[in-house]
């Protein structure tokens, strides 16, 4: 058996223990403690580099390494009390309309100073582009290897609700929280152009590890195309 096999299985086995209450799941405690400061956006599984430095945050059922929780709800957190927030691949199963207010929670709880690292599919690149499905005229209808299904003219089932292009994020951080603190600063780091070329600056994966970009995936290794739109955005800090 493959280690990545044996280590979802101990995940299994870890939210069946929680469930039982034979081991503790995660609680907003140990960020409210400080002993965790970083939160990730999904269930984090052993597999993942981000496993012990961060804890992740699902709808579903919680671990000793997730807490239970819906993003589009408050963080029950204060203001200022985590280091670091990462998404990867997560916010386009949330409705367009609903992100923004999710962006400012986010920013909210990010310490000054504090990184909010966003990735999602980009659909100017040709994987995704040419296995969705399109209407007559051209527009993006449905992904099928993102999960769920269209039925009646919507997708449902979990599926990719929207889909991201370096527009449409920009819109989102530019009505935020973010556009509104002059000491913030947000960087698209990799993103694909209409003209379909790709934007691909430097990555500290050190703080957030991204499995879907042309470092990590072969798919698009020397494509010069962009896999993942990747976005760091850092909460100003006050001045003295």
């Amino acid at each position: 058996m493959r280690i990545s096999g044996l280590l979802g299985m101990v995940d299994a086995l870890d939210v069946k223990l929680c469930r039982m209450g034979m081991l503790s799941s995660a609680s907003w405690r140990q960020v409210q403690s400080g002993r965790i400061r970083n939160l990730y956006a999904g269930r984090l599984s052993r597999s993942e580099p981000q496993f012990g430095k961060f804890l992740g945050l699902t709808p579903y059922a919680a671990s000793s390494h997730n807490i239970c929780h819906d993003l589009q709800t408050v963080f029950p957190l204060e203001d200022n009390s985590v280091d670091i927030f990462q998404s990867q691949d997560v916010f386009e199963h949330i409705e367009y309309e609903n992100i923004l207010s999710v962006i400012n929670e986010i920013y909210r709880i990010l310490k000054p100073g504090g990184l909010f690292r966003l990735s999602l599919p980009d659909y100017r690149a040709d994987l995704y582009w040419e296995r969705s499905v399109k209407d007559a005229g051209g527009n993006l209808l449905f992904d099928p290897g993102g999960g769920g299904a269209f039925v009646d003219g919507r997708v449902v089932g979990g599926g990719h609700l929207w889909f991201p292009d370096h527009e449409n994020v920009q819109a989102l951080f530019s009505a935020s929280a973010f556009s509104e603190d002059r000491r913030a600063r947000v960087d698209f780091l990799h993103y694909n152009r209409s003209d379909g070329r790709g934007v691909l600056e430097r990555i500290d994966y050190s703080k957030g590890y991204i499995k879907r970009t042309p470092d990590h995936d072969h798919r698009v290794t020397g494509s010069g195309q962009a896999l993942s739109l990747v976005v760091d955005a850092v909460k100003g800090c006050p001045r003295f």
